[in-house]
């Protein structure tokens, strides 16, 4: 029992010394360590990143997100060329009102004819040969009607020379006036081609309005996304420098804990060689932040030669983290009613029933109703002849005739000399295969449109759904990258406390650095996507066009420079 006793009272003493001398070796150290800390040399100067040295040199441009969808849609090349379909479309429309213009046509001429005596009703009063000599000058005019009738005018003149004997007078003027008009009653009546090619181009016009909103919501999403990415590749290069001056605060640190005698050299060689990975990865951030750069300059100048590509975009909005709140059934039922893919398929429906009932029409009965009024002037010389009997001459031809040109052109108006007819022409189509064949084709073709549109409501609404789904992953994402991010900076501090007790080795510390950069890196990655995520909800839900934003897109194309 008494060795029992000593043996553990000798025991105690021994751990008693242990602790003392530990003791005094970590107050020695702290102390140690303090006066080093005192005699430590300055770390070198940062690189600047880019946007400090644009801001330094006068060339950063600060512009917000707002600032960059508006310079987008005054100045994207591709909003110009899709913009330019619409003057397109508008001349598609000019043209189909073509067969609608009137046609003016106007006719001259002269003949002459010269025959042998052959008949005593033609026989010339002089010689043994009848001449005749013609000319004439007429006008006429034609015009469509968009009822489906067509109305045609004319006015026409001539002049005859002849040596035949029955004429009364020689040369004779004739002027003759004619108004016709056509009108179908059945068939073409209510739709013809001319009046369905101009509601199938409106349609396109509309189409191509669909399209152009669609393609300014795509660029509105390119650019936002493009300026949440060089956001998102400033903020890493600040990562990546922060990282940069923990390795060299630890190799200065380390080298002067060599110096003294309390740390391996190895350890030098180790965080040398951590300082030169982090140098390249601040080359790479670097690289990334220009590349994002010039990706956005493309999106927002139009002009190879603007002075913003000699500028550098500083980017004003930060990637905050601000939760939005979806309802994902109104979603839905919101891009039902405003995806352009539905609109355009409606309109496309449109012309399938336009083209049927022009196909239609081509199989009814023709029944139409046809009218024409004229007038007639004649003038020329008197003639007589001598009466065998009495020996006087007689007047052959009323005396209100005799005259020239003018005098025709009068009894034209004056005259009385009036024709006027009514008439119907009705045409039955026994059989019509190629009408048939045509309804037919369109009857499958809206079959298939119905089909294609219910396709399109099944993606808009899987879309949707995934998109909803990605925000809320992303939205999970933020929060745990955040706590993800105070751990490994938790973890850091522990560790480089560890490591100035003496209880851990440099290549952990190193180790953390670099975890808590890729914490930090990801919390990053996580917001951006985040707001990425809405900005593709919003263009499935077809919520980023404003109507402003639209009027702006519409008028890109007077901005844009003719590059030759």
């Amino acid at each position: 029992m008494q060795k029992h006793s000593v043996g553990c009272v000798l025991s105690k003493l021994c751990i008693l010394c242990v602790a003392l001398i530990l003791g005094s070796s970590f107050v020695c150290g702290q102390g140690a360590e303090q006066a080093l800390q005192s005699t430590l040399p300055p770390l070198p100067p940062m690189p600047l990143s880019p946007i400090e040295k644009a801001e330094k040199d006068g060339s950063a441009v600060r512009l917000s997100l707002r600032d960059l969808t508006k310079m987008a849609l005054q100045n994207n090349l591709d909003i110009a060329i899709q913009d330019t379909n619409e003057g397109l479309y508008r001349q598609a429309i000019i043209q189909s009102y073509g067969p609608y213009d009137p046609a003016i046509s106007l006719a001259l001429g002269v003949q002459s004819q010269k025959t042998p005596n052959t008949n005593l009703a033609t026989k010339s009063s002089l010689g043994n040969f009848s001449k005749m000599d013609y000319a004439n000058w007429n006008f006429s005019i034609q015009q469509n009607v968009r009822t489906g009738g067509s109305l045609s005018a004319s006015y026409n003149t001539n002049r005859t020379d002849s040596n035949v004997g029955f004429l009364l007078f020689s040369p004779q003027y004739n002027a003759n006036t004619s108004v016709s008009y056509t009108q179908p009653l059945r068939r073409n009546f209510r739709i013809d081609q001319n009046r369905g090619q101009i509601k199938l181009a409106n349609l396109d016009l509309k189409i191509s309005d669909s399209q152009f909103k669609a393609k300014v919501v795509d660029i509105i999403a390119s650019v936002q996304g493009q300026y949440w990415d060089l956001v998102g590749a400033i903020r890493d290069y600040d990562i990546k420098r922060e990282s940069m001056r923990l390795a060299q605060t630890t190799l200065r640190d380390n080298i002067r804990k060599v110096e003294v005698g309390t740390l391996a050299a190895i350890t030098v060689t180790e965080a040398r060689a951590t300082l030169a990975q982090r140098d390249g990865d601040m080359i790479l951030a670097e690289e990334k932040i220009y590349d994002a750069e010039n990706q956005l300059l493309t999106m927002i100048s139009s002009d190879r030669k603007a002075g913003i590509w000699g500028q550098t975009i500083v980017p004003t909005d930060t990637p905050d983290f601000q939760e939005q709140q979806i309802d994902l059934a109104a979603a839905i039922d919101t891009a039902m009613k405003n995806r352009p893919e539905l609109e355009q398929s409606d309109m496309q429906l449109q012309k399938d029933v336009i083209n049927e009932r022009v196909a239609r029409e081509s199989r009814k009965w023709q029944f139409d109703v046809k009218g024409t009024f004229g007038t007639t002037g004649v003038a020329g010389p008197q003639s007589y002849i001598t009466d065998p009997i009495t020996g006087q001459q007689v007047i052959l031809i009323d005396p209100a005739m005799v005259g020239g040109i003018g005098n025709a052109y009068r009894l034209a108006f004056t005259g009385g000399f009036i024709s006027w007819g009514v008439g119907f022409n009705v045409q039955i189509p026994l059989r019509n295969r190629t009408a048939d064949a045509q309804i037919a084709q369109i009857q499958i073709q809206k079959r298939q449109e119905d089909m294609k549109r219910k396709n399109i409501e099944q993606q808009i609404q899987s879309e949707i759904r995934s998109g909803y789904q990605k925000v809320e992953a992303s939205r999970k994402l933020v929060e745990s990258a955040r706590m993800s991010r105070i751990y490994a900076e938790e973890q850091l501090k522990g560790e480089q406390k560890r490591f100035e007790n003496g209880v851990s080795e440099n290549f952990r510390v190193l180790q953390r650095q670099s975890d808590y950069s890729q914490a930090q890196g990801s919390e990053l990655q996580a917001l951006i996507s985040y707001r990425k995520s809405i900005i593709a909800f919003q263009k499935s839900e077809y919520t980023l066009l404003g109507s402003n934003d639209f009027v702006t897109a519409t008028r890109s194309s007077n901005t844009v420079p003719n590059l030759k």
